[in-house]
């Protein structure tokens, strides 16, 4: 028997980072600052005479030293709690920083490490800073990616124009264009754009920029992106998206979806889909939304099979609907008995258990699916 638990679905959604620096000169050291941001759902909350509330510390390195430390203890409806270090001192190029938060009600500890530049700025120097993502971090292969990416000129000298190019894994590019610039006085030209990841497959794709002062290379720089699924989610094939949505979605609302007349219709009706489980509105993200698009992610790494899709089997639709159970029990080899494996979630309150008759791997739910769905509803606030 393998037994191990973990912390819920409301503690494994990872907090995110972002940074800024000044770059180092002749005569000075850069410097950053690196913003950790806390959303709701990244902590535990407890109910005091104040309301709900959420406790934290994080700790923070650089390079492995440059020790920082910051806490406290907030009203949980104060989300997104946003913390700035900032180090000084630093010589140009990358360094390495390293974030552990630690939830102080639960105990529960992440860390995230992420890889920031100083970059170099000479009155007689072509040099670069490094290619800016928003958003950072695997993202997915929808919508639009930003880039954004600071050449430092010699004095007198003018704006170089700049391209971009998106390059797949046999360095095929699929996506290319042109940024747009501004310069501001101290001989910085900021450059962004949009690029489009629409129709994209998944996988890691490399991001090239190259500044060009008539047809000479200027300055240069590279790095990385990793793009997710998908998932169609939005009724674009409206049979593939019921079968995503069918754990979560009632019978008048796929019934909604069937009847939508065009894409525009479609396209509408999940957006009222996603907008009646959106948690918070007034944050610019659905997090109902990313956190089952996550969920979509390990069910198809971890419970497809050939010919079955993973949102199709027991296990899929009861970890879409409940997400990551709290203890999971693995009896693979009892004698006498099938294979099984047991859930457990501890709010709301439900045990189920999945067995492999066939020795394959399939396993199907024991319980009644309506033990299953009277949990899901009782813990899903815009289903009452």
């Amino acid at each position: 028997m393998t037994t191990f638990a973990t912390a819920g679905i409301l503690a494994l959604i990872s907090f995110t980072l972002s940074w800024s620096s000044a770059p180092a000169t002749e005569s000075e050291a850069g410097s950053a600052e690196v913003t950790v941001i806390i959303e709701h759902g990244d902590l535990l909350a407890v109910t005091t005479e104040e309301g709900p509330r959420v406790s934290y510390e994080i700790t923070a390195t650089i390079d492995g030293g440059g020790f920082l430390r910051r806490g406290g203890r907030v009203v949980s409806g104060s989300f997104p709690i946003s913390e700035t270090l900032e180090y000084g001192s630093l010589q140009s190029g990358g360094h390495m920083v390293a974030i552990t938060l630690t939830d102080l009600e639960s105990g529960y500890v992440r860390r995230e490490e992420a890889e920031i530049f100083v970059d170099t700025h000479g009155s007689d120097l072509w040099t670069s800073g490094a290619i800016r993502r928003e958003p950072e971090g695997p993202v997915r292969a929808s919508g639009y990616l930003g880039l954004s990416w600071n050449v430092y000129i010699p004095d007198g000298t003018e704006s170089p124009s700049a391209a971009y190019a998106l390059l797949g894994s046999d360095t095929e590019t699929v996506r290319e264009g042109w940024f747009e610039s501004s310069t501001n006085d101290e001989g910085t030209v900021a450059y962004t754009a949009r690029v489009l990841l629409n129709g994209l497959p998944k996988g890691r794709y490399r991001i090239t920029a190259a500044a060009l002062n008539g047809d000479e290379v200027v300055a240069s720089a590279s790095s990385s992106v990793s793009l997710l699924d998908s998932w169609d989610v939005w009724g674009d094939d409206p049979e593939l998206t019921s079968t995503l949505i069918r754990p979560i979605a009632s019978s008048h609302e796929l019934r909604e979806l069937e009847r939508a007349g065009g894409q525009g219709d479609r396209n509408s009706v999940m957006a009222d889909f996603w907008n009646r489980r959106d948690p918070n509105p007034a944050t610019r993200g659905n997090e109902y939304l990313q956190e089952y698009l996550r969920r979509l992610d390990y069910i198809a790494r971890e419970f497809s099979t050939t010919g079955i899709l993973g949102i199709n089997t027991d296990r899929g639709i009861v970890y879409a609907k409940m997400g990551e159970p709290d203890i999971i029990s693995d009896y693979p080899f009892e004698i006498g008995e099938y294979p099984f494996i047991t859930w457990e979630y501890f709010s709301p309150s439900l045990d189920v258990t999945f067995v492999d008759e066939d020795g394959y791997g399939f396993y199907e739910l024991v319980e009644d699916w309506e033990t299953v769905n009277r949990a899901f509803n009782a813990g899903e606030d815009w289903s009452r």
